[in-house]
């Protein structure tokens, strides 16, 4: 491990960091001890596997369940990468798999046949895998692969409650992209496969309650009441948190976080680069089938919304 090629002491520890996490502003710092017994040893691997990988794009995949802190490690993670701590030579970005929400005009305008017949919206069970894109978000990410001049990718709002086209904008300098996403190593089903196009498999857990507090002040924050917000995590954030949790045995590492948000431990299953995710069992929702979106054209530049 190139533990000693990570920095033991950079100037941002124990300070506070404000990172653009979800459209809103997070506080966050990094202790002394935090980097010395999680960060440092995790970058240190890290390296290693980029390294063996390098020129090639290097594809990281955070998942876990709703509420668990996957877009503020992936913030974290690409704020210490993009400042050279990890290589000089390593320009990341950290994106997300919301982007791949169907819109909400998609969403009202389908439905979900139930069990006795009846249907339900799709926008009512919002979150759920059969209101995600699988298809076109499977692209995305072998394009992501090929490393065009320019790719654009769709972010998620927390304010609007719609998908963004476009939101960023992907140049082939940038050598290691972080993704992150509830079902990224869900690997049955419609996602079958999945988890064998990342080369590092990534997945975050936090302790219960905090997950559903996170998840219930995500709501409220987003425009529920509290009661609406308790509902909403028990119909759908929970079940969903399920299915992540079954594609935790698909992961080289996994990232448990205390309730102050802080990484309370750091555990490598898989070391080697390129080691294939291990087969799952058992069905999977089907995505709703809509007609393929195609992608914006390679080698193109596209507008940065």
């Amino acid at each position: 491990m190139a533990l000693h090629d990570i920095d033991p002491y950079p100037w941002f520890l124990n300070k506070n960091l404000d990172l653009i996490v979800n459209e809103r502003i997070v506080h966050t710092r990094t202790t002394a001890s935090e980097w010395a017994e999680h960060w440092r040893p995790f970058l240190g691997h890290l390296r290693d596997l980029w390294l063996a990988h390098f020129p090639r794009r290097f594809v990281i995949a955070i998942a876990g369940p709703p509420g668990a802190g996957k877009s503020l490690l992936a913030e974290h993670l690409h704020w210490i990468i993009d400042r050279g701590f990890l290589h000089r030579d390593a320009h990341s970005i950290a994106l997300p798999m919301d982007g791949f929400h169907y819109s909400n005009a998609y969403l009202e305008s389908h439905t979900r046949k139930l069990p006795d017949g009846g249907e339900i919206k799709l926008s009512s069970v919002k979150g759920e895998a059969d209101t995600i894109d699988l298809a076109r978000f499977r692209k995305y990410v072998q394009a992501l692969l090929q490393r065009p001049e320019y790719l654009s990718w769709p972010a998620y709002s927390r304010y609007t409650h719609d998908v963004v086209p476009e939101k960023f904008l992907i140049h082939t300098s940038v050598n290691l992209v972080i993704l992150e996403g509830t079902y990224l190593l869900v690997n049955r089903g419609h996602f079958t496969g999945l988890p064998d196009l990342y080369d590092v498999r990534v997945y975050v857990d936090a302790p219960a309650p905090k997950i559903v507090a996170n998840l219930v002040e995500r709501h409220i924050a987003g425009g529920k009441s509290i009661d609406q917000a308790k509902e909403w995590v028990k119909r759908i954030d929970l079940p969903n948190a399920r299915i992540a949790e079954a594609s935790k045995p698909m992961a080289d590492v996994v990232i448990e976080k205390d309730s102050d948000n802080d990484i309370a431990d750091v555990v490598w299953i898989r070391k080697g680069p390129g080691t294939p995710a291990p087969p799952d069992a058992g069905p999977a929702p089907a995505p709703a089938i809509a007609p393929e979106n195609p992608l914006p054209p390679l080698g193109q530049p596209q507008p940065n919304a």
